[in-house]
């Protein structure tokens, strides 16, 4: 009878790794249907097995060959989860320091949330992320996640609020739609780099200190005291308005969404990136 490798793991886990000892060239593995499964055989990692019964060796084109009935191996296997959702709370170590975009009254700002993410490419998932390490496990892929994470959510934040002059202290009432924007860059980015899948992404909240709160109401109320001309039609209007109020001409300045540069008005093209305005 062929020896038999089974998964002998929790179904909860991302991924579980075994070895077997001795196995004979009639050795099979068999894989749960909730699972894939990678094969180590002397640092050559297979690609991922899928559900079902597999031969481990074979004797004319395996990836693993066993020259004779009587030869002996040892191999890893890392059973690695379909299903298995990681849950992790992420929040800025250190408050970012950046300018809030109405009044460039600089600020350090502090971001938290939740995130959610599944392994869906297991070869890359362990070539960037396990690999020879016998002793890894989930808290620290959570700091390597973590790491890598914060790396685009901090300047994707700044770039998101500058761009679409948003204030800090109204950031409660878009952290919905920024959320949105930064799970699907993050998505991409872990997909890329790790093999990893984003399930879910949210911001639970962003905190500014209260001096940085008040420095941020005391530079708005100063703005409404300062008029402008509209550029249209001449009109006098408070450095705090967005539209004219006499012909409605758009008076925000606009940045690039790309490289953040300013935007010359009705500019079709940004000058510094050539990156189309609005796309």
């Amino acid at each position: 009878m062929a020896e038999i490798v089974k998964f002998t793991g929790r179904n909860d886990e991302l991924f579980c790794r075994e070895s077997a000892d001795n196995l004979h060239a009639s050795a099979q593995v068999i894989v749960p249907e909730t699972h894939t499964v990678l094969l180590i055989k002397d640092g050559v990692v297979s690609e991922a097995l899928q559900p079902g019964r597999h031969d481990i060796f074979d004797k004319e084109n395996g990836l693993f060959r066993a020259r004779k009935d009587s030869d002996v191996a040892t191999v890893d296997f890392v059973f690695v989860s379909k299903t298995a959702k990681l849950p992790m709370l992420w929040g800025t170590s250190s408050p970012i320091k950046t300018r809030d975009p109405i009044t460039d009254v600089a600020i350090s700002v502090g971001i938290n949330g939740e995130l959610e993410f599944r392994v869906a490419t297991p070869k890359k998932f362990y070539l960037e992320l396990v690999g020879a390490d016998t002793e890894y496990n989930t808290d620290k892929l959570k700091r390597r996640i973590l790491n890598r994470l914060l790396g685009i959510i901090e300047p994707a934040v700044t770039s998101i609020m500058r761009t679409e002059r948003k204030s800090y202290t109204e950031f409660a009432q878009y952290k919905g739609d920024i959320a949105v924007r930064l799970k699907q860059k993050i998505d991409e980015t872990l997909h890329d780099e790790y093999g990893l899948e984003v399930c879910s992404f949210s911001i639970n909240g962003t905190y500014i200190s209260e001096s940085d709160a008040a420095a941020i109401e005391r530079a708005r109320a100063e703005l409404k005291s300062v008029k402008r001309t509209c550029r249209k039609c001449g009109a006098t209007v408070g450095l705090d308005g967005k539209f004219c109020p006499e012909c409605g001409e758009n008076l925000v300045e606009s940045y690039c969404s790309n490289c953040g540069a300013k935007l010359d008005a009705n500019a079709k093209f940004c000058s510094q990136c050539g990156k189309r305005t609005g796309a």
